[in-house]
């Protein structure tokens, strides 16, 4: 076999470079007489009951907030945030609140099942574990010994180090790897500007900030984090907040100001702006010529077909408000300029983000307070070529596939073109085997010949490093706060109180295990060099290697476990980091993108959002879809006009792929050429919650569903064409051409 990446010693070396010469013990940087309240006895801030307190890292997205897990007996009760931890300090989403939903979840996967009968017939029959372990070392042994091991195809919907340790060590498997995929475009051209794939934006201390089409005050990589620190920022220091984005999120309605941008043009509107800067003589020259080496009359010559009349032809935004908003930001530092997928999820994505990135490197702000940082933090040890992007991709690249693994990933419903994908996955043609790993029963799992019940963030064990949004370096770990220990389990555990048996509140959760143990298992059966690569004896013998490989302390996993996260204040190796750009770059250009499919008065641009309740494990969270069950389509109130379309009519959604019905929202917060769709809705599994539908277990709130009339919404997915970024590589998902008609009721 041929061994592709780099070691795990390596890795973590790299992925902690933010530590580098950081000698100190985490004990000599904690408070022992605070460290002993974070595990025992203790209070909620709400129920004031006196309850086990266990902190650890909220998964519920890719912010990394410290959370307090509380349990009544061996019952987790609550999830509150840990006040002590750097990332949120205390603050809390509604995502993170209902965690407990997934770990109490009465239709959860708990026991692994094979699939009797054909594919998608929903007929299973339960099988052990050392069943499944056998069937899966059985197809990897065959694809190494074969030298075939690109056929088996891992589909990552989040990243689990030692799966990816696994990966590296057969050398050829094909990844799909959803948390990079969805931010290839934008990662791909911070890569080609500073070597680095993402970047922080110091908000904080920043004094103008200028948005296009982030929302991170619902929905952002850092949440809690920099929602936080962008309104702390705008209340404390009395920074200005500017949006760009094609409807009224909930950043642009909290902003200064909103501009409704046509889809596709925040190109134009940074580059416009770049012109002004450099006409009125408002560039950081020093900056410009010893740190990115550009020329300030070629950056005139380059930028002087973008002039604010043209860019308001192109994107609608006022000639007078670009040039006075481009001074602002010159004048007013420090000041950043930040972007979300509503920029980049394009085709155009790529070269967009170098165009609002420009903009911080005309004025210098880069590698300085209230500018943007690199953070060089690791989001995989996989090389990034060695991913692909959808099933529908590796069929059209004539990708043979034996043994396709789902980790917490949904394409037959989260892919664009999602039916196409669960047509393919059906197929045992082009899918051989299929393996699916979650925590319910997805879309996925429905088509799947063998599926593995995982365990959740909370009864699982990891460490990683935080998102140093504050220029400090740190370290999350994510400890189990409830017991994944089956009746049998317990029984054998020296550990477990046999009285506890006893107890009302001591309720086993099945047989989900962590993907690392399984993993780390399989690796023992096949041996050989996968074996000698994965040298751990369970996913807690890995984590507490892993800390004290970073911190360079023994000691330093016992005292993490008391805090959930250690940071390295004295560290400032982001800023040292941030110095390291690319020399002799190209300047970048406005694409515009192509939608001549669009040219009737009733299609429309359709742009997808996500809530800040639409995320992984929300799906079938009772409290979640209580709040938010229906997805209606955004529609202009003067298109709708000319349409003979009112608030609430029902109408049919259509576009290339497949169509959807669903019921109107119109209003004047968004573009008149878009349409906008919320995403998380339209389940056809995961349980009664996800279909809204009633049902009985022993929760009594699966019979007490009432918005089941309404509906459980659509899947945007089902209608969104699988289109892609030729520069960036990336999905351009906002980019769908739909038609709308108008339906009787």
């Amino acid at each position: 076999m041929r061994k592709n990446g780099i070691s795990r010693r390596r890795f973590m070396k790299d992925g902690f470079s933010l530590m580098s010469g950081t000698s100190l013990s985490l004990r000599a940087l904690s408070r022992p007489d605070q460290d002993k309240k974070k595990i025992g006895v203790s209070v909620s801030r709400t129920s004031l009951k006196s309850l086990t307190a266990i902190p650890t890292t909220c998964q519920q997205c890719s912010a990394g907030c410290g959370v307090i897990a509380y349990l009544n007996g061996d019952r987790l009760v609550q999830i509150l945030g840990n006040p002590e931890h750097p990332i949120n300090k205390g603050g809390i989403c509604a995502k993170g609140v209902a965690g407990i939903n997934l770990v109490n979840d009465p239709e959860r996967l708990l026991y692994p099942v094979k699939r009797l009968g054909q594919r998608g017939e929903n007929r299973w029959s339960r099988i052990t574990w050392d069943e499944a372990y056998h069937t899966l070392s059985t197809r990897v042994s065959r694809l190494i010994d074969e030298e075939q091991t690109e056929r088996f195809i891992v589909d990552l919907g989040y990243p689990d180090f030692i799966l990816e340790e696994f990966i590296l060590a057969l050398g050829q498997a094909t990844v799909i790897h959803r948390p990079y995929l969805k931010n290839v475009n934008r990662s791909s051209a911070f890569a080609y500007l500073t070597g680095h794939s993402s970047f922080i934006p110091d908000v904080t201390r920043s004094r103008t900030i200028l948005n296009f089409g982030a929302n991170p005050f619902a929905n952002h990589d850092y949440f809690v984090g920099i929602a936080r620190r962008l309104a702390l920022a705008r209340i404390e220091k009395g920074a200005k907040l500017i949006t760009f984005d094609v409807r009224m999120s909930e950043t642009a309605a909290k902003s200064d100001e909103w501009y409704p941008v046509k889809p596709g043009t925040d190109g134009s509107i940074a580059l416009a702006m770049a012109n002004v800067i450099v006409n009125k003589g408002l560039v950081d020259k020093p900056f410009l010529e010893n740190r990115a080496d550009m020329s300030y009359e070629v950056l005139q010559e380059h930028l002087s077909r973008y002039t604010p009349e043209w860019t308001q032809r192109e994107s609608g935004v006022a000639a007078k408000d670009i040039e006075r908003m481009a001074i602002q930001f010159a004048s007013q530092k420090p000041s950043v300029a930040i972007l979300g997928g509503g920029a980049y999820d394009h085709e155009n994505g790529y070269q967009t983000t170098r165009c609002i990135s420009l903009l911080n490197w005309l004025v210098g702000n880069v590698g300085k307070e209230g500018g943007i940082f690199f953070s060089g933090l690791p989001l995989s040890q996989l090389s990034y070529t060695t991913k692909t992007r959808t099933i529908s991709r590796l069929k059209n690249n004539n990708t043979s596939i034996d043994t396709y693994f789902c980790y917490l990933s949904n394409p037959a419903y989260e892919d664009p073109e999602c039916d196409k994908s669960a047509v393919l996955l059906k197929d045992e043609k082009t899918t051989r085997f299929l393996v699916v790993m979650d925590t319910h029963m997805t879309e996925t799992a429905m088509l799947a010949d063998l599926v593995l019940p995982a365990a959740t963030y909370l009864e699982s064990w990891g460490v990683e490093p935080g998102p140093p949004l504050d220029g400090i370096s740190m370290l999350n770990l994510r400890q189990p706060a409830v017991s994944l220990l089956s009746p049998a389990e317990a029984l054998r555990s020296p550990s477990f109180d046999v009285g506890k048996l006893t107890d009302p509140t001591f309720q086993p959760l099945g047989e989900a295990k962590e993907v690392g143990n399984v993993f780390l298992k399989l690796a023992k059966d096949l041996d050989g060099n996968v074996v000698k690569t994965l040298p751990y004896k369970d996913t807690q013998d890995y984590a507490s290697q892993m800390v004290s490989l970073a911190t360079q302390s023994k000691g330093a996993f016992q005292d993490l476990k008391q805090k959930g996260f250690w940071t390295n204040p004295k560290s400032n190796a982001i800023i040292e980091e941030s110095l390291a750009i690319e020399r002799q770059l190209r300047l970048p250009d406005y694409m515009p993108v192509n939608y001549q499919e669009k040219t009737k008065p009733n299609q429309f641009i359709l742009t997808t959002f996500k809530t800040n309740l639409g995320t992984k494990g929300m799906e079938n969270s009772k409290w979640a879809r209580e709040i938010f069950h229906e997805n209606r389509l955004w529609l202009n109130k003067q298109k709708a006009a000319q349409l003979g379309i009112q608030n609430g009519d029902k109408v049919r959604v259509s576009s290339s792929v497949g169509s959807v019905i669903l019921h109107v929202l119109t209003t004047n917060r968004i573009h008149p050429e878009s349409v906008a769709l919320a995403e998380g809705l339209g389940h056809t599994a995961f349980g009664s919650m996800a279909q809204a539908r009633k049902s009985k277990s022993k929760d009594r709130d699966t019979e007490l569903i009432w918005w089941g009339k309404k509906g459980k919404g659509v899947n945007p997915f089902s209608i969104i064409a699988d289109r892609v970024d030729p520069m960036g590589r990336g999905l351009a998902s906002k980019d769908t051409v739909v038609h709308i008609e108008k339906l009787g009721e």
